[in-house]
């Protein structure tokens, strides 16, 4: 769990490649002034890695860090470079943005509500159903399932709750929320 000022963020993390402690999430960059939760796996972090080592002090073996240093150096940007399967929030505490990314093919699931005061997001719909949130159904997408057999993204069964499209960015800075491809 990680407490700020303004955020929250919590994860539950499957160990796969570093089994350390150090890469538990969420995880801070080398400064302290990002953090990370992520889902997924970053194929090309090895390559990204070397290429990112003058600049960055890792201190994991973790796809999670390359992401961290990516992002310290190329911003939003840094999706452009990750070949993987990917659903992660980065809270920027310099520039007070908190930035969501999910992989161009969307194998990672990443849901959101946003009140316009509040954003609650999370992998899974039933997490955001733990919070105090109206449960009313989506009409549209409860017609969708009926023809189409299935709920497109953004819809999904709940009012409000939307799914994040695939290879989609979403920031939210001063109460504004961005959602760009």
């Amino acid at each position: 769990i990680f407490l700020d000022e303004s955020v929250s963020l919590g994860h539950n993390r499957l160990r796969i490649i570093d089994l350390s402690d150090s890469a538990s999430q969420p995880m801070k960059n080398s400064d302290g002034d990002t953090v990370i939760v992520f889902n997924g796996e970053i194929y090309n972090f090895r390559e990204l890695k070397k290429e990112l080592e003058n600049s960055y002090p890792f201190r994991t073996q973790s796809d999670t860090e390359v992401i961290l240093a990516a992002y310290r150096k190329w911003g939003n940007a840094c999706v452009e470079k990750f070949n993987g399967i990917f659903a992660f929030a980065i809270w920027d505490r310099r520039t007070r943005e908190l930035f969501l990314a999910r992989d161009p093919a969307g194998v990672k699931p990443l849901y959101y509500f946003y009140d316009g005061k509040r954003l609650v997001f999370s992998s899974e719909i039933k997490a955001i159903l733990e919070h105090p949130i109206v449960r009313e159904v989506d009409r549209d997408a409860f017609n969708f399932y009926f023809h189409i057999f299935y709920i497109p993204e953004p819809y999904t069964m709940f009012a409000g709750i939307k799914k994040m499209p695939a290879g989609h960015r979403l920031t939210l800075k001063d109460g504004v929320l961005s959602l760009e491809k």
